[in-house]
């Protein structure tokens, strides 16, 4: 994502590390670092930190030592490195970063996400968007791994305050591609007009209607041949839980090994949840 350190420099840190097993890394986090792949591959826990390191937090650095008691895991953990840092390397050149002049009436702001639904070879409906919301900030740092609601279970309870500040709501979640729970997108989006890109070739002009005397928006995108999967960031996985009737979930119920999410794959179920993937596509650029 737009603060994580370059691809490249990721893939180059990950092949020394597998040529040179005994190696020492100094890993530094920052309150707008979004991964760090030494903590969120499959299987993490096979590295020891001496300190630990508090995403939320101010910068710290931590001296992790390599616990290669599992050669086969540590590959593993090699290869979902270098995969996601490979797939994340074309979106940079968008990310945050528009060549040329801004659409006319428009004027560029730091990245924004919009969590959007819809048939994704469309590029327009009448209806659909009053379902769709937006970050304003990143929420992937400010999120709480899956994996420590089910260490601490008070995380779950509805309202509990995560360290970010943002509240959980036990009766609705988020949860992104890498296990962290997130806090809600913003509903509903606000009409006007979005500057989006999914980080690969397309970049367009979303317009979302005012709603309709049934409460309903339209959208469509300024450029015909440009579909809603065109824009949608494909490492970007993110889905909505409701749990069902009657059944008390959170975050807890899913299987932490079920992640990351490979690029375009559908986020995993939870427990006695409905479960609703959304699309996300950056925003490059509001209306003045």
């Amino acid at each position: 994502k737009r603060n994580s350190p370059s691809p490249m420099v990721v893939a180059l840190v990950a092949i020394t590390c597998a040529q040179n097993p005994s190696i020492v890394v100094s890993a530094f986090t920052s309150p707008v670092h979004t991964t760090n792949p030494l903590r969120t591959a499959k299987n993490a826990d096979v590295w020891q930190s001496s300190k630990f390191i508090d995403y939320n937090s101010a910068t710290t650095a931590s001296t992790t030592r390599l616990n290669l008691s599992s050669s086969n895991i540590f590959r593993r953990m090699i290869s979902n490195t270098v995969e996601s840092s490979l797939a994340n390397a074309q979106s940079l050149l968008f990310y945050g970063r528009l060549p040329g002049p801004l659409p006319s009436g428009m004027h560029s702001v730091p990245t924004q996400f919009i969590a959007a639904l819809g048939d994704p070879n469309s590029s327009s409906a009448n209806s659909g968007a009053e379902q769709w919301g937006i970050w304003r900030i990143d929420p992937g740092p400010r999120g709480v791994y899956v994996k420590d609601f089910q260490s601490n279970p008070s995380l779950g309870s509805d309202n509990a305050r995560m360290k970010a500040g943002w509240r959980f709501d036990s009766s609705d979640f988020w949860i992104e591609e890498y296990g962290r729970v997130m806090e809600k997108p913003d509903f509903p989006l606000t009409p006007g007009r979005y500057l989006v890109t999914g980080g690969r070739e397309a970049k367009t002009i979303l317009t979302i209607d005012p709603p309709n005397g049934k409460g309903e928006q339209g959208w469509k995108f300024e450029d015909d041949g440009v579909s809603l999967y065109d824009v949608t960031h494909l490492p970007c996985r993110s889905a909505r839980y409701n749990p069902k009737s009657g059944e008390t979930r959170s975050p807890a119920d899913s299987n932490w090994s079920d992640f990351p999410v490979t690029p375009g794959g559908e986020m995993p179920a939870v427990r006695g949840c409905d479960k609703q993937d959304y699309a996300v596509l950056f925003v490059l650029a509001v209306d003045d």
